[in-house]
């Protein structure tokens, strides 16, 4: 790819973000009252375990790091979620895909924009919401001082993110085949509730589990970037790096294919 192009894409990119920003900036108590509802989930669970194990309950992990965990949870889902796949499958399904096609950007870059917008507007409304948490809980609180840890926390969300915006478009597009896609994708996400670690964490399920938890995708999008905040054991980041890396390339490869092989298939008549 030549300079010139990627010039031009990252203006493209630039102008739909702002666009983006634009619009979702009209419904900013909507989004303050969902990201408030965001907290509480993790919230609830913190109480919950806290009083667990002030009655004598001995999970497999310690206060500080369900505490930590669950203050951190939430900013986490957020910044590696994704909502592509409704859309992208209805602009299929109805036609609505043939505008993008004769455009000079791809419905690719505008889902992308869509997507980043979304969080720059969350996480402007969720992070005071998580800040008080952190406040509220800080004795408990561990989190590292090691600059190189927060390096690999952010390279891990951005790789989480990338996988789960992947997986997602590869869910849109199976409506090149599908007439409906929405049960696939409630499925995925409630899959991806569990496994991913969004709603308890990975490391308080059964040892028995271990195995198949470390090569599930699932979890490199929530519990693994958490991870590489609170593990001590260097070994397991190492391989988690490689794993999540193989997953995201993986995702890439399958949104590519399936992306080229539809496309053979549209009408563009729409439903």
């Amino acid at each position: 790819m030549s300079w010139r192009v990627v010039r031009r894409t990252t203006s493209v990119f630039l102008a739909l973000l702002r666009q983006e920003v634009q619009m979702i900036a009209q419904y900013r108590w909507w989004l303050l009252a969902m990201q408030a509802s965001v907290v509480l989930v993790p919230l609830i669970s913190l109480l919950v375990w806290r009083g667990a194990i002030a009655h004598g309950a001995r999970p497999p992990v310690t206060t500080e790091y369900l505490t930590t965990y669950l203050v951190l949870v939430s900013v986490v889902t957020m910044l590696t979620s994704s909502w592509t796949a409704r859309f992208l499958a209805d602009s299929i399904r109805l036609g609505q895909l043939n505008a993008w096609l004769v455009r000079p950007c791809s419905t690719h870059l505008a889902s992308a924009a869509n997507n980043v917008s979304e969080k720059l507007a969350k996480i402007a409304t969720l992070l005071p919401l998580v800040v008080a948490l952190a406040i509220a809980f800080h004795s408990d609180l561990e989190l590292p001082t090691n600059p190189i840890r927060w390096l690999l926390f952010c390279w891990t969300l951005a790789l989480g993110a990338i996988m789960v915006f992947s997986f997602d478009f590869v869910v849109g597009t199976l409506a090149f085949w599908w007439d409906d896609v929405t049960a696939v994708d409630r499925f995925r996400q409630l899959i991806t509730l569990f496994l991913s670690g969004a709603l308890i964490p990975l490391s308080v399920l059964p040892a028995a589990w271990g195995p198949f938890l470390a090569v599930q995708p699932f979890g490199y999008a929530v519990n693994f970037p958490i991870q590489t905040l609170l593990s001590q054991d260097a070994a397991s980041i190492r391989d988690g790096l490689a794993v999540q890396a193989a997953w995201a390339l993986a995702a890439l490869v399958a949104a590519r294919l399936t992306w080229t092989r539809g496309l053979r298939r549209y009408s563009g008549a729409g439903a």
